[in-house]
């Protein structure tokens, strides 16, 4: 009876090492598009919240017959915040205060989205916030624009003192129109 000796299945060291290199490789390439991916996302997020409460203050404005505001705090730091104020509420002050709310929105903080800056462009008052009021006669708002930018991706929320109010992207955002 003979013997026969066959090759053993399985991977040889050098195998092995050249699949470890080629993922190496891989994770290298991907992991930086995967951070620029996720900071782009994060403003779009930050810019559909500012938008969604800026229509919400805008058509609650015609609904109550009330001014709202809607308040800037921190402008341009990383520790921004905004608030929604009815009727110029005097305990709205700062970040750290809850002001008013309407239907379950109060704002939002730099912590709900990290490695974001807004800007508001809108006059600043004496206690250095940005507010923006709402009529109530037509839902009309001042002129300006609210900038939501990360290391890599920018975005602005423009409204016009007609009442209007668009989103565009400032620098190259996949799926957003150009600010002109």
């Amino acid at each position: 009876m003979e013997c026969a000796e066959g090759r053993s299945a399985g991977f040889t060291l050098i195998e092995l090492m050249i699949a470890l290199s080629l993922v190496a490789l891989l994770l290298t390439v991907a992991i930086p598009s995967y951070q620029s991916l996720r900071q782009e996302q994060m403003v779009k997020a930050a810019t559909q919240a500012v938008y969604t409460d800026i229509m919400l203050l805008k058509s609650e404005a015609i609904k109550r017959n009330r001014t709202l505001q809607f308040i800037i705090f921190n402008s341009g730091t990383s520790n921004w915040c905004y608030r929604i104020s009815i009727d110029g509420d005097s305990s709205c002050a700062s970040c750290s205060d809850t002001c008013s709310s309407l239907e379950g929105r109060k704002g939002a903080d730099a912590s709900e989205f990290p490695g974001i800056i807004l800007t508001g462009s809108y006059a600043e008052s004496a206690s250095n916030t940005r507010p923006i009021t709402f009529s109530p006669r037509r839902g009309t708002l001042p002129s300006g624009n609210i900038t939501v930018t990360s290391s890599n991706a920018s975005m602005k929320v423009i409204t016009s003192n007609l009442g209007r109010v668009r989103t565009c992207a400032v620098s190259s955002v996949i799926g957003e129109v150009a600010c002109n």
